[in-house]
């Protein structure tokens, strides 16, 4: 088997494009988290939200082209790309026909569908762009067509949790030796009126009528639902000798990926499916528990989901639990569904490069049932060597990634 490190990562989220910019708000507290002004609100039907600045994707992108993609395709291009050039893959050396691109998406293109659905029934045309925009693999193919990369081309689809089992594949594709390199992680945007709506309708959204910056409260008390956001997060994994070979920067090893299903609710989450995936990935490792310093939490701010991964993390550390620091990046970044995995793992590996952990923002009034250590206080220097990023999704998908500091040894 293969060791696998991460040499690239690139973000486009809704506290900026560009990785040191989104690491940097990230450790000093901002929210990507507004509120929405009209006409805004009035067609989304939504008071806040974690949007990513339109300036931030334009400059990027041939105007041409884009058109011809779904937004969640856009982000996934701006992020690629950066994580393509800090990992040096643009290089004459690279064999591209060996490069995987495996990138998850949950809702993917579905405004497309909703625009096309509309034409049909006022009896319009129908855009023949309507099935590449809405298809789910639309930002992986995109991101393999841009740079020429001909390896394995996928897309995970597992609700919020495809960011995480898409990284999980690559690692198993890099891990086993069929590709030395895989371009991987999620991209996701929500915004489309009916599917806005029909959140809405499940009754999970923030109904925080203080501040916008405020809505999302993972763990605390008075956590009132999930904030829903867009973005994209990718990671180049590589074979630790090719990464060597080439003299690339190494951030990260990835050293396990447990999943596991809950078999128990499709909207209703319970604690035995993330036990089962964060022993999984440990066990894949060959880690104990005791050596993880740092847990990077699903924490969607909902109050069955925050008591029940904190159960989790519980039974997989056992008496260590209360010492181990645990962050939820959603009161930052919103909900970016199916990308939402791969920028919190983006996350944990900046934590390992920096031995840093941002803080859980707005986690103000303390839950009997969140009793762990959710980091409230701001970024905290802290040693970390191994680290679990969590992923949990409707209909029960789990998905645990863990990894650790690279040492070479």
């Amino acid at each position: 088997m293969e060791r696998v490190v991460v040499t690239g990562v690139g973000v486009c989220s809704p506290l900026g494009s560009g990785v040191e910019e989104f690491w940097r708000r990230l450790l000093a507290g901002h929210t990507g988290v507004r509120g929405l002004a009209d006409p805004e609100r009035e067609t989304l039907g939504l008071r806040v939200a974690a949007t990513v600045p339109g300036g931030d994707i334009e400059p990027y992108l041939d105007p041409k082209a884009a058109r011809r993609m779904s937004r969640s395709s856009h982000l996934a291009l701006v992020a690629a790309r950066e994580a393509v050039r800090r990992a040096g893959l643009e290089g004459a050396g690279v064999d591209r026909e060996e490069v995987a691109v495996i990138v998850g998406s949950s809702i993917g293109g579905y405004s497309a569908s909703e625009a096309s659905f509309k034409a049909f029934y006022r009896q319009e045309s129908v855009s023949p762009f309507t099935i590449p925009l809405s298809m789910n693999v639309a930002p992986a193919a995109n991101i393999s067509i841009h740079h020429g990369f001909q390896g394995p081309l996928l897309s995970v689809d597992a609700a919020c949790a495809s960011a995480a089992h898409s990284i999980g594949h690559a690692f198993g594709l890099v891990a086993s030796g069929a590709v030395p390199v895989a371009v991987t992680g999620g991209a996701d945007s929500p915004f489309s009126p009916a599917v806005v709506r029909a959140w809405r309708a499940l009754r999970v959204l923030s109904d925080w009528v203080g501040p916008p910056e405020e809505a999302c409260r993972p763990f605390s008390a008075d956590r009132s639902g999930l904030v829903l956001g867009e973005g994209a997060g990718i990671l180049v994994l590589e074979a630790e000798r090719s990464a060597r070979a080439r003299g690339a920067t190494i951030l990260a090893e990835v050293v396990g990926y447990g999943a596991s299903s809950d078999a128990h609710h499709l909207t209703q989450t319970e604690s035995a499916g993330p036990v089962l995936a964060m022993r999984r990935a440990l066990r894949q490792a060959g880690v104990d528990p005791e050596r993880v310093d740092y847990v990077n939490a699903h924490a969607t701010a909902t109050p069955l989901n925050d008591k029940t991964e904190t159960r989790a993390i519980r039974k997989v550390l056992g008496e260590r639990a209360p010492r181990v620091p645990v962050v939820g990046n959603k009161a930052a970044l919103g909900h970016a569904m199916g990308a939402s995995g791969a920028l919190e793992l983006i996350s944990t590996v900046l934590s390992l490069r920096d031995q840093v952990v941002p803080p859980t923002l707005n986690c103000r009034v303390p839950d009997p049932e969140c009793d762990l250590d959710y980091v409230t206080e701001g970024c905290r220097p802290c040693r970390v060597e191994y680290a679990l990023s969590n992923s949990f999704a409707f209909g029960g998908s789990n998905a645990a990634l863990l990894v650790r500091a690279y040492s070479g040894a």
